[in-house]
């Protein structure tokens, strides 16, 4: 029985890509079994694995044209950053190759027994539902250190970006990696809830929006499955008197318009202390207005399409209620027809934008903008940039630029978030936990702690004798 049908557009023309068939609980269930087949032998030897993920890492480099242009053609990322976004992929499966078996070597502890120590072993088969923005390093990022450790994976790719799901399975098969190790279930919201639900599951990962991470937690906690949540950010940009202003201009433009502003830490809410205002405003904008909007299969470009049209009725309509609030458009604040096919409508453009005058009322202050919008809200002093800054519902990650290290740092602690960065913008990177508080989730990917999440921390000890005084737990 074939589940039912759902189709791709190009965001940049507006056209119909591909139509995939939603698969059924049946063949989700067929799917885990396979990956039950292949774990014991997938997780009996770490060298293998090693073996298998170098040749991965070779074949990502390779394809990364290939691969790059169907993520542009599914989610309308520019060229040139799904570029990079294969080569960061290759980067991340190639750290855990390289680190792996030292992340999971063993603990020496000292009690009472002769020998004591902490071992880590994989769980099994882990689902993984993935979101359309990051198509390959969401996935990747996740499965290099849960495959490393001996899982193996059954992933649910975004329905905007089925096809670069399926090009990873193929990436996988050709580089030579067992059958069953990491497959894709190709559907909507009532396939990952046959994922999640599979007895052959044994743990879950969602990336995605707070709402919908919500029902992913309780329906994993309702079968006691272990799950790691990375949700939505609305991340703050603090920017004080004694900031370097060309540098963190600089950074804004990278940090807001990124991805063309989707992306979960991406910058999106500023916040300029008053003395520095008017500078960075006018190097900002005069960054900002150079962005190069059109065609994102052209290397030339910098902002391509947003990934839907829903999205793009998203963002406008944060930016009129803005408007009618009593914001300021400094640039842009409409949408554009800069599309590479006009013929059936244009695609899903919005010109690169800066608003000021943004008070805590307005939509833009209090959702994720998720789109090329950046907002500004002036500040009397740091400290109510902090209290600003934490007044979300998010917590993942932050920016703060001053020339003060020592006063970065204090912030740094009492700015509420999983990731801070100082003087630069927030990236993920192999080498340190990626993960955030409150309304952004809970779980760490990356670093040794990514890897730790889906395993069994298990504690054994070896005794000559028989403990003969002992509390009970």
């Amino acid at each position: 029985m074939q589940g039912a049908e759902f189709s791709t557009t190009n965001p940049a023309t507006g056209r119909a890509i591909d139509t995939y068939a939603a698969m059924t609980g049946p063949q989700v269930a067929e799917i885990v079994d396979r990956a039950q087949r292949v774990f014991p032998e997938w997780k009996r030897d770490y060298e293998r694995r090693r073996g298998y993920i170098y040749n991965l890492v070779e074949y990502l480099r390779s394809h990364k044209e290939k691969l790059a242009r169907v993520a542009t053609a599914e989610m309308g990322k520019v060229i040139k950053e799904s570029i990079g976004e294969i080569e960061k992929c290759a980067w991340v499966l190639e750290f855990y190759a390289d680190h792996g078996d030292s992340f999971l070597s063993n603990e020496v502890l000292t009690t009472d027994a002769r020998k004591s120590f902490v071992t880590f072993e994989p769980l099994g088969t882990i689902g993984s539902i993935m979101p359309w923005n990051f198509p390959y390093w969401q996935a990747l990022r996740f499965a290099a250190p849960c495959l490393m450790a001996g899982n193996v994976i059954v992933m649910k790719p975004a329905s905007i970006t089925p096809q670069s799901g399926i090009e990873i399975e193929t990436a996988f098969r050709e580089s030579g990696v067992p059958d069953g190790v990491f497959q894709c279930v190709i559907g909507s919201t009532e396939t990952a809830n046959h994922l999640i639900d599979s007895e052959g599951v044994n743990a879950v990962t969602f990336t995605g929006s707070a709402v919908a991470g919500a029902k992913v937690g309780q329906r994993a906690a309702a079968g006691l499955k272990k799950c790691v949540l990375e949700l939505g950010g609305s991340d703050p940009f603090v920017v004080l008197d004694d900031a370097m202003i060309d540098d963190a201009a600089q950074g804004a433009v990278k940090g807001r318009f990124i991805n063309c502003g989707q992306s979960c830490v991406a910058s999106k809410r500023f916040f300029v202390q008053k003395g520095v205002a008017e500078e960075f405003i006018e190097k900002f904008l005069g960054m900002a207005s150079k962005l190069v909007v059109g065609d994102p299969m052209n290397m030339d470009t910098d902002l391509g399409p947003v990934s839907s049209k829903a999205g793009l009725e998203s963002i406008s309509e944060m930016v009129e209620d803005a408007k009618a609030k009593g914001a300021n458009i400094l640039l842009g604040g409409e949408t554009c027809g800069d599309a590479a096919d006009d013929e059936s409508g244009g695609g899903y453009f919005y010109k690169p934008t800066v608003i000021s005058g943004v008070t805590q009322d307005m939509m833009i202050a209090r959702e994720e903008t998720f789109g090329p919008v950046a907002p500004i809200t002036i500040v009397e002093n740091e400290g109510e940039a902090v209290r600003l800054a934490n007044d979300s519902e998010y917590g993942l990650g932050a920016s703060i630029w001053t020339r003060d290290l020592s006063k970065a740092e204090k912030i740094s602690h009492r700015i509420e978030s999983g990731i801070v960065s100082v003087n630069n913008v927030v990236v993920s990177d192999p080498r340190v936990p990626f993960g955030g508080i409150k309304h952004s989730g809970f779980g760490r990917e990356l670093s040794r702690y990514g890897m730790l999440e889906f395993v069994n921390v298990k504690s054994v000890r070896f005794y000559d004798n028989l403990t003969q005084q002992h509390y009970v737990e």
